[in-house]
């Protein structure tokens, strides 16, 4: 009798009268040992049904195959109710597992298993009582032992030496268990949601899927993300893989540690911020990696919701807080439901990141800021979305495509800076001081300001019937020379050589400062920008600098029909809006009579008067140092008759620092006055 035959009989003792019974011989076509063998059916489907009829009984049904010599396990079926509730208990929420739909049975190399041995021995060791819950225990684990015992004697051979093979990669990478891997171009822990192996462009490739914390504006959530790891010979070390587990590292406790802090610090910075960030960042349109240094606004709601992106929908991060904890993995991770389902996709860096995305139909913010554990903080993305506020440009991540992978080409935009790189604001309340201004005219802005910060005081229009509250807006008309210091007023404190301390410093909100020839020329399309501008302002209750407005204030003619529409959208525009708005013009005399009156500030500059160009010499010899400059009262008394304006004052620091970094980086005054001298003689010939 065969192997299989005398398995049968131990487990179902009247199988072999019932299998011996109305013999008849049908080819062989489940087993390769012999050309055919015996059965009491004439055909292979009734034996089959018949022979399931048989089994169905059976505690385990274990079926094998003759080959290499050898009786070899094919598969084997759990029909147990008893074990079956205890492999439902440690294989729960085993990726795409479902035990009904795949009948019980179970195939080499059985991964699932392998996983979860640990889970299963843990299970039997806390069945206390004697009973038929027990022996259904030590009945499947003495079954399953010698099957997996190859598998799992291999997992520890590869724990021992670090190493692996292509084909073994998957016993590394169980679902639950956290992995390192690069979120665009930086280190982070993520969690193996699932594994599979398939090929792309016929090279044979593992596809980890992972899952991460992130932010959209309104929500924290389980994002997603796909690594690629391709087939390669011989046996590789873990660690240099594009996604290893953790617990491979030397120091699991210390990246833990700097892993939570950095996640602790992404938990803060949701929502709304203004910051410094020194580091790097990715432009929007053109994926440029750049430097940036200076002031940055984060903001995932205003990044969303200023591009017209609909927010991604994540899993939630409480939706594990009812499952149980002995269906998880004892390895310091969760396990996960399968959370990629009507997924859009996009790859980064070799991964690919997933999200569900919804359509916004809300643009007030509606935040929910609830605490993160330790463990959320663990698996926190290490980026940020915001806007540099030097350029106005929004970054965003890496858009590398795996090229020889190609799993999905789309790229779904993200602004990120580097959460590592973000430092709270220090504030420079001299700026404002160094701002030179007539008797009076400085505290005048500042009253202004002011009055705008304390704001809502309660000023509405006549005519209630338009809708929108106007009014609430505060529009400070800057008009006067080049040069004089129309825009150093809104930013109070630039500097010779960067534009960092603005003039919200010390009204602590930030300056969004553009040329109005940004905005563009077609009447749709400077509304268009306008319109995200001014929200943006609003959305960050920040001041606004409209610099060289000239096009946009001029008086409308029967003849400039383009540029007359420009000027009603901006007419209509600063009705409404509710915000603080510097403008700078240099021709007040031409600007439109309807305009004159939305104006609530007229500030006036004139070219500079010999005091004022010594204390803007002076605040710029502060701000550099002193010691740096050989320049004493009489050569001030010099150089404040230069008729020079604040703009050329300026240029001519930056280029006697340059002359100066021969003789030990000091400025002598010879020089510097004859760079001067130069400058007006140059002007003069100009105007002549």
């Amino acid at each position: 009798m065969y192997k299989f035959e005398t398995f049968l009989t131990k487990i179902y003792p009247d199988f072999t009268t019932a299998f011996t019974t109305n013999m008849g011989s049908t080819p062989n076509e489940d087993y390769n040992c012999c050309a055919a063998r015996w059965s009491e059916f004439p055909s292979t489907d009734d034996d089959h049904v018949a022979l399931d009829k048989r089994t169905v009984k059976c505690s385990i049904v274990h079926r094998h195959v003759f080959g290499e010599k050898r009786w070899i396990t094919k598969s084997f079926t759990v029909n147990s109710p008893a074990m079956r509730k205890i492999l439902l208990k440690a294989l729960d929420k085993y990726q795409d597992l479902n035990m009904d739909l795949k009948e019980w049975t179970f195939q080499p190399p059985y991964e699932p298993l392998v996983h979860r041995w640990d889970q299963l021995a843990t299970l039997r060791a806390e069945i206390k009582d004697e009973g038929a819950e027990k022996e259904a225990a030590d009945e499947l684990i003495n079954f399953l032992t010698p099957i997996t015992a190859s598998a799992v004697d291999h997992l520890a051979k590869t724990r021992e030496t670090k190493k692996v093979t292509f084909e073994y990669i998957w016993q590394i990478l169980p679902p639950g268990e956290l992995a390192v891997t690069k979120l665009y171009g930086v280190d982070a822990v993520c969690r193996i949601v699932k594994y599979e192996k398939t090929e792309i462009r016929r090279v044979p490739v593992w596809i980890i899927h992972l899952e991460y914390v992130d932010w959209n504006g309104e929500n924290c959530g389980f994002a997603t993300t796909k690594t690629v790891i391709s087939a390669f010979n011989g046996f590789r070390r873990v660690t240099v893989l594009p996604v290893y587990p953790l617990s491979f590292e030397e120091n699991v406790t210390e990246i833990r540690q700097k892993m939570i802090k950095r996640g602790h610090k992404f938990e803060k910075y949701r929502g709304y911020h203004f910051l410094t960030c020194s580091g790097k960042k990715v432009l929007i349109e053109t994926s440029e990696e750049r430097t940036v240094t200076g002031r940055v606004i984060i903001d995932a709601f205003a990044y969303y919701s200023s591009h017209n992106i609909p927010k991604p929908s994540f899993r939630s991060l409480f939706d594990e807080e009812e499952t149980s904890k002995s269906s998880r993995p004892k390895n310091d991770s969760d396990a996960n439901s399968d959370s990629d389902s009507s997924d859009s996709e996009a790859l980064v860096e070799g991964n690919e990141l997933k999200v569900v995305v919804t359509k916004a139909t809300d643009v007030s913010r509606n935040e929910n800021f609830a605490p993160m554990t330790d463990e959320h903080c663990l698996l926190a993305i290490p980026w940020v979305k915001g806007m540099d506020l030097k350029t106005k440009e929004w970054s965003k991540s890496l858009k590398s495509l795996y090229a020889e992978t190609q799993v999905n080409a789309n790229l779904v935009c993200k602004g990120q800076f580097l959460v590592d790189e973000l430092e709270e604001i220090v504030w420079n309340d001299k700026a404002f001081e160094n701002l030179v201004l007539p008797e009076g005219e400085k505290e005048l802005v500042w009253d202004f300001v002011e009055s705008k910060n304390m704001a809502n005081y309660a000023y509405d229009d006549f005519i209630p019937e338009k809708g929108i509250q106007p009014g609430r807006g505060i529009i400070v008309l800057m008009f006067g020379p080049p040069g004089v210091g129309k825009t150093y007023t809104a930013e109070a404190g630039k500097t010779p050589s960067i534009w960092n301390w603005q003039t919200a410093e010390r009204s602590r909100v930030p300056l969004y400062s553009m040329s109005a020839g940004v905005l563009g020329t077609q009447p749709s399309e400077v509304e268009k920008c306008l319109d995200n501008t001014l929200e943006l302002c609003r959305l960050w209750n920040a001041m606004l600098l409209l610099d060289e407005a000239d096009v946009f204030l001029g008086a409308r003619t029967n003849e400039g029909l383009a540029r007359n529409e420009l000027v009603s959208i901006f007419l209509t525009k600063l009705e409404y809006y509710q915000g603080m708005l510097f403008l700078t013009t240099n021709r007040i005399a031409s600007i439109d009579r309807a305009f004159q009156s939305r104006v609530d500030l007229f500030l006036p500059y004139h070219d500079l008067l010999p005091p004022a160009r010594r204390q803007v010499w002076i605040n710029f010899f502060n701000h550099i140092g002193r010691d740096k400059f050989e320049v004493n009262d009489a050569d001030l008394d010099e150089l404040e008759k230069l008729k020079l304006n604040g703009r050329e004052i300026k240029n001519l620091i930056k280029s006697s620092q340059l002359l100066g970094y021969k003789s030990g980086g000091r400025v002598d005054a010879a020089k510097l006055k004859m760079l001067a001298q130069k400058r007006l003689a140059a002007l003069e010939k100009m105007q002549d």
